[in-house]
C-alpha cells in the first residue's frame, strides 16, 4: 500500500489527461507539491522531535509517561472500573507510554487523512476546471465554424 502523501504526485498530475491543458496541469501539480511538502514537513519535524526527546531526555519522558498513567488510573477509577485502575497503578509508566504511543499514532493518522482529503479536493478542482476549459473551447469553435 502506498502512502497518500506520495500517491498525489505532481509528476503523476502532469501526465494525467483528465487535468486538461498544460497550464491547468502545472497549477494542479503546484498545489499537490505544496500539500505534500507541508504534510511531509509536519510529519518529519514531529518524528525528529520525538526521536530527539527519546535520545536526549528519556528521564523526562518517563516522568511524563508516569504522570499520564496516574491520571488515567484516576479517570478509570472515577468511571467505576476500580480493578482496571489498580492494574494501571501497578505500573503507571507502562500505561503512560502506551498512551503516548497511541496519541502519536492518532496524530499521524489524522495528518495523513487531512492530506488525502486535501489532495482529493485539489484533484477535483482541477478536473472540473479542465472540463469547463474543454466545454468553453467547444463553444468557441462551434460558434466560429457556423
Amino acid at each position: 500500500m502506498t502512502s497518500t502523501i506520495y500517491s498525489a504526485s505532481p509528476v503523476r498530475v502532469m501526465v494525467d489527461p483528465s487535468k486538461g491543458s498544460l497550464t491547468n496541469r502545472a497549477e494542479c501539480a503546484k498545489e499537490h507539491f505544496k500539500n505534500n511538502l507541508s504534510t511531509n514537513l509536519q510529519l518529519g519535524l514531529a518524528g525528529a522531535a520525538g526521536g530527539l526527546a527519546i535520545a536526549k531526555k528519556p528521564k523526562f519522558l518517563v516522568k511524563i509517561a508516569t504522570k499520564i498513567g496516574e491520571v488515567a488510573s484516576k479517570l478509570v477509577g472515577k468511571l467505576g472500573a476500580k480493578g482496571m485502575a489498580a492494574k494501571i497503578m501497578k505500573n503507571p509508566t507502562k500505561f503512560g507510554k502506551y498512551g503516548m504511543i497511541a496519541a502519536a499514532a492518532l496524530w499521524v493518522l489524522n495528518k495523513i487523512e487531512k492530506h488525502a482529503f486535501k489532495a482529493g479536493q485539489i484533484d477535483q478542482k482541477y478536473t472540473d476546471a479542465a472540463a469547463i476549459e474543454q466545454q468553453t473551447k467547444n463553444v468557441v469553435l462551434d460558434y466560429y465554424v457556423k
